[in-house]
C-alpha cells in the first residue's frame, strides 16, 4: 500500500509539472531515499505502462511523456464545475478514497485549464465593476467574452473605433486586459487576419458563434500592448493641489511622488499627454493647479474657456 501511495504521488507530481523533475526533488518531496524514488519509477513504467521519460544533464529529471496527459481544456469551466460537485455529492456513499483521487486530478486540470487561459486568475485578486458608469453593459460584454474564452468560441461583433468607423468582425478571444483603467479583449480578428486588442466599451454588439478555434501561433499579447501604448508620449507634470485632492491625486500619481506644501501638497510625475491627462485634471476641479510645463496648463485653460462658454451661451439663450 505505501507503495502504491508514493506512486501515485509521484504520478500526480510529474503530470502538474510542465519540466522535469529531478530525483532528489522527488526523494525530499514524499521523504523516501533517491533509491527508492527509482524503483518506484521503474515500477510505474515496467508493470503500469505509464510512459516516464528520464533526461539528463542540466534541467534534467523524470517526466510524463505528452501523449499521456489529458489535455486541460477538454472540459469547460462549467463542466469542471459540474464534474467536482457531482463528486462532493457521492462523497458520503464512495468514501473509499478513490472519490478524493479523482477529485484531486481533475482539480489539477481545472487548475491548469484557468492558468493557461488568463494573464492573471487569483482568489486574492477581484475586480469590482459596480463603480462604473456602465456597469451593466460592462458585465453582459464580459460574461459573454469569458464564456467564449472558456468555450474557445468565436464571436461576431459590432465596433466602433475611434474616429466613429462601425464595423462587423469575426474574433477569436484569448483574453481579458486592464490597461490603465481600461478594459481590452486581446485575440485573433478574422476580419482584418491579425492578432488586435479591442476596448470592451468600443463593443456594441456581441453574439457568440457556433463554430469554435484553436489558439494560433505567433500572437503575443504583452507585444501587441507595447505597439498600442509605444508611440503615446509621455510629459513630466508638476501640480500643486489642496487636501480635497489628496486621495484622488495618491491613487492617480501614487503616494511617493507627493510632497507637502506650506499651503498643500505638490506632485510631479511622467505621464501621458493626450486627452486622458485633460480629463483627469478636469476631474479634479479647481483643487488643482497645473505648475509645468506650460502648454498642458494652457491646454487646460483652453478647454475650462470652452466648457464656461457652453454654460454661458445656455444661459444667454434661457434669458427672455
Amino acid at each position: 500500500m505505501q507503495m502504491l501511495r508514493g506512486m501515485f504521488g509521484i504520478l500526480i507530481t510529474l503530470l502538474n509539472s510542465d519540466k522535469p523533475i529531478k530525483r532528489e526533488v522527488l526523494a525530499a518531496k514524499f521523504e523516501i531515499s533517491e533509491r527508492t524514488v527509482s524503483r518506484y519509477i521503474d515500477a510505474m513504467s515496467a508493470d503500469c505502462g505509464i510512459p516516464v521519460v528520464t533526461s539528463f544533464g542540466y534541467g534534467g529529471g523524470y517526466s510524463i511523456a505528452d501523449n499521456y496527459r489529458l489535455n486541460s481544456a477538454f472540459f469547460t469551466t462549467d463542466e469542471y464545475d459540474r464534474l467536482l460537485t457531482a463528486l462532493s455529492a457521492v462523497e458520503k456513499e464512495l468514501s473509499d478514497g478513490v472519490t478524493d483521487s479523482i477529485r484531486n486530478k481533475i482539480s489539477c486540470l481545472r487548475a491548469d485549464s484557468e492558468s493557461e487561459k488568463y494573464l492573471v486568475k487569483n482568489d486574492r485578486l477581484i475586480i469590482d465593476s459596480s463603480a462604473w458608469h456602465n456597469a451593466n453593459d460592462y458585465r453582459g460584454t464580459m460574461k459573454a467574452i469569458n464564456r467564449a474564452i472558456d468555450e474557445s468560441r468565436v464571436t461576431r461583433m459590432s465596433y466602433v473605433d475611434k474616429l466613429g468607423s462601425k464595423t462587423e468582425r469575426d474574433f477569436e478571444p484569448y483574453t481579458l486586459v486592464l490597461k490603465e483603467g481600461v478594459w481590452y479583449v486581446y485575440g485573433f480578428c478574422r476580419s482584418r487576419n491579425d492578432f488586435r486588442l479591442f476596448k470592451l466599451s468600443r463593443i456594441k454588439e456581441l453574439s457568440l458563434k457556433n463554430e469554435n478555434f484553436e489558439l494560433r501561433d505567433g500572437g503575443d499579447v504583452y507585444e501587441k500592448l507595447r505597439e498600442e501604448f509605444i508611440d503615446r508620449e509621455k510629459v513630466y507634470i508638476e501640480i500643486a493641489f489642496d487636501g480635497d485632492a489628496l486621495p484622488a491625486v495618491e491613487e492617480w500619481l501614487g503616494i511617493n511622488c507627493i510632497r507637502q506644501a506650506q499651503d498643500g501638497y505638490t506632485a510631479a510625475a511622467y505621464v501621458y499627454s493626450e486627452d486622458l491627462l485633460l480629463k483627469k485634471l478636469l476631474s479634479l476641479g479647481s483643487h488643482v493647479k497645473v505648475l509645468s510645463p506650460s502648454f498642458v496648463a494652457e491646454e487646460l485653460r483652453v478647454e475650462l474657456k470652452r466648457a464656461l462658454l457652453q454654460y454661458e451661451n445656455g444661459i444667454a439663450a434661457e434669458q427672455p
